[in-house]
């Protein structure tokens, strides 16, 4: 829901000039207030500009086509009756609109930042212990927020808020991936995804009912206080703490989820060394071993990554992907609620057309391989952003028609991404390859503002670059190893000796 909430508490909020020494009692008495500041914006000019109003006797005038235009620099008044958000209470308009697309470029920042230390964290301690760490990262920020008069502590809060959203999905998505057999990954991947347009219609409805974002940000941030009761009923990944080899809590695990689910399989336990002393001794002989495959303690970092020549160019081929995908899924995202039209209808109708897009890379992945489904879909994407240049002024329907399709598009890769992502890192460095991915994925969601400001000197040019990299990013991913109904790779060598 962050992203989410994001393009509602930021939305631009309408509002009105103010001419310059302004009294309210010398407004003609067959107007109100709002109707005379409206009268004062200029027909066609920016919203930031208003005619110098002028008096004759007791009341002012009306103003002309002729009258002086200043700049909106004598105060605004916010049209705050259907809905508040921080644009309105800190003024982030005109002169100072750079600071709304700052905020919202902190809280991607924030999550690249999440990306990068949760990552590290959920490798070394745990994916239920980090998600707990993140989501209460979540509430205390989240909670403060709302009570915080200054901009500046405001968007530092904010960024540690989206770092913790950042850290429960690494956490939560590795753990989810890793309780899961090869022959439900693809099941449990897609219905993850689901969740992502369940929580924007779950906003929308929040946002329609709270309109004041004060109470909302409220009501989302402490919504993941309901987590913290998680580790009663969600154990640790087993898969985690065999990588740990900390295989007497494993071997206790399996035993209790095969007696939940009244299953038999002893020859699953009889890897696991009986007691401390035969760990040891198992250890003591691997130690001995030249060459090993075994799992060990080490605490691995972004640099292992890279520490063979398929696993890098797997890295770098990943981030990439993520970084376009998340480039235009935001874009797309944030841009809805300032699209012409009803603000609530536009976000639901792109967050209802995510469904379909799940069900259909589902199904594709289901008949086809994983990696061809995910370059068709970024390549439509790049091509509707393409087309997307050619679209004639003054047409409503035309737009919003190449908007949803380029959702449809740009969901289902990304959506598909994260299980593919997943499925190829070793599980001694997933949590790190999915954060260093959701680093590069949050550059491109900082990145995709300022590509967007290029067509004040080149029209075309923003969706131009969209295009060309969603195209490209989908033919790179044809470079790698397929991972349909293949195990999850334990160590980098297992990833070595796949087969494309």
């Amino acid at each position: 829901m962050p992203a989410m909430n994001l393009a509602f508490i930021s939305a631009n909020v309408p509002f009105l000039c103010y001419p310059p020494n302004f009294n309210a009692s010398l407004i003609p008495a067959n107007l109100t207030e709002n109707e005379y500041l409206q009268m004062l914006q200029p027909d066609g000019d920016s919203q930031c500009s208003v005619y110098n109003n002028s008096f004759t006797g007791t009341y002012y005038t009306t103003p002309s086509s002729n009258s002086s235009k200043l700049q909106c620099s004598y105060g605004r008044k916010f049209l705050t009756e259907d809905f508040s958000t921080i644009v309105s209470e800190f003024d982030l308009v005109c002169e100072r609109k750079w600071l709304r697309s700052t905020l919202q470029s902190v809280y991607f920042a924030g999550s690249l930042l999440g990306a990068i230390i949760f990552g590290v964290l959920s490798d070394r301690f745990g994916r239920i212990r980090v998600f707990l760490l993140a989501n209460t990262c979540i509430v205390i920020c989240g909670t403060g927020k709302i009570f915080i008069p200054s901009l500046i502590i405001l968007m530092m809060l904010h960024c540690i808020q989206a770092s913790g959203y950042t850290g429960n999905t690494i956490a939560l998505y590795s753990l989810t991936l890793e309780f899961t057999s090869s022959k439900l990954r693809t099941r449990i991947s897609f219905g993850y995804m689901c969740l992502y347009p369940v929580a924007a219609i779950f906003v929308t409805v929040l946002v329609y009912c709270i309109p004041d974002w004060h109470f909302l940000e409220l009501t989302v941030c402490l919504l993941p206080a309901i987590s913290f009761f998680i580790w009663i009923f969600l154990p640790e990944s087993p898969r985690w703490l065999i990588g740990r080899k900390r295989f007497t809590e494993a071997k206790a695990l399996f035993q209790k989820i095969m007696k939940k689910n009244k299953k038999q399989c002893q020859d699953l336990l009889k890897g696991f060394p009986n007691n401390e002393e035969e760990l040891s001794l198992k250890n003591s002989f691997h130690e001995n071993i030249p060459e090993k495959k075994v799992l060990s303690q080490k605490n691995y970092t972004f640099i292992d990554l890279f520490r063979t020549p398929r696993l890098a160019i797997t890295t770098v081929n990943v981030c990439f992907s993520w970084l376009v995908a998340s480039m235009l899924y935001y874009g797309v995202t944030l841009h809805s609620v300032d699209m012409a039209g009803n603000r609530y209808v536009n976000f639901l109708l792109l967050a209802f057309v995510e469904f379909p897009s799940h069900l259909t890379s589902f199904c594709l992945f289901k008949r086809f391989d994983h990696r061809r489904p995910i370059c068709f879909f970024l390549m439509f994407s790049g091509l509707n952003c393409i087309v997307s240049n050619f679209v004639t002024k003054g047409s409503f329907w035309f737009p919003l028609i190449l908007v949803v399709l380029g959702k449809f598009g740009i969901a289902s890769a990304y959506g598909s991404i994260y299980l593919l992502s997943a499925e190829l890192f070793p599980t001694v460095v997933r949590a790190n390859g999915l954060g260093l991915a959701s680093f590069f994925a949050r550059i491109g969601s900082i990145s995709g503002p300022f590509i967007l400001q290029l067509s004040s000197y080149v029209k075309w040019l923003p969706l131009s670059i969209f295009g060309l990299l969603a195209v490209i990013a989908g033919l790179l991913l044809l470079l790698l190893p397929e991972t349909k109904n293949r195990d999850l790779p334990q160590t980098f060598e297992d990833l070595d000796n796949w087969k494309s």
